[in-house]
């Protein structure tokens, strides 16, 4: 289990998210806790409905945050996601060089692909 753990709803207080701006609101939470430990998860539960758009922009965050270091390295965990991991979500992944697999129902596990992959 990741280091840290961030609870979307407590944080955000909807349980829609569908906006870049929603996402832009978790922005300092997550690129701490990437560059202090690597690794986080971040706790859906409570949010009902989540975008593409949302998920692009965090995933940024987090591509973001881990530029400086080995991206082979990265691990975020989505736990109790809304929805399950779809096509348009790992499409998403890729162009920021990661890999989103579900490895359970309910979760999402991120992780940055070596150099040769991306």
């Amino acid at each position: 289990m990741p280091v840290e753990t961030l609870a979307i709803y407590e944080l955000l207080q909807r349980r829609a998210l569908v906006t870049r701006e929603s996402a832009a609101a978790v922005r300092g939470a997550i690129t701490a806790a990437i560059k202090k430990h690597g690794e986080i998860a971040l706790n859906f539960a409570g949010v009902e409905l989540v975008t593409p758009s949302f998920i692009d922009e965090i995933i940024g965050f987090i591509d973001d945050a881990c530029a400086a270091g080995p991206r082979d390295k990265l691990r975020v965990l989505f736990l109790h996601a809304p929805t399950p991991l779809s096509s348009k979500y790992t499409a998403i992944g890729r162009r920021h060089g990661a890999r989103l697999a579900q490895p359970e129902s309910g979760t999402w596990e991120i992780t940055g692909l070596p150099a040769s992959e991306s």
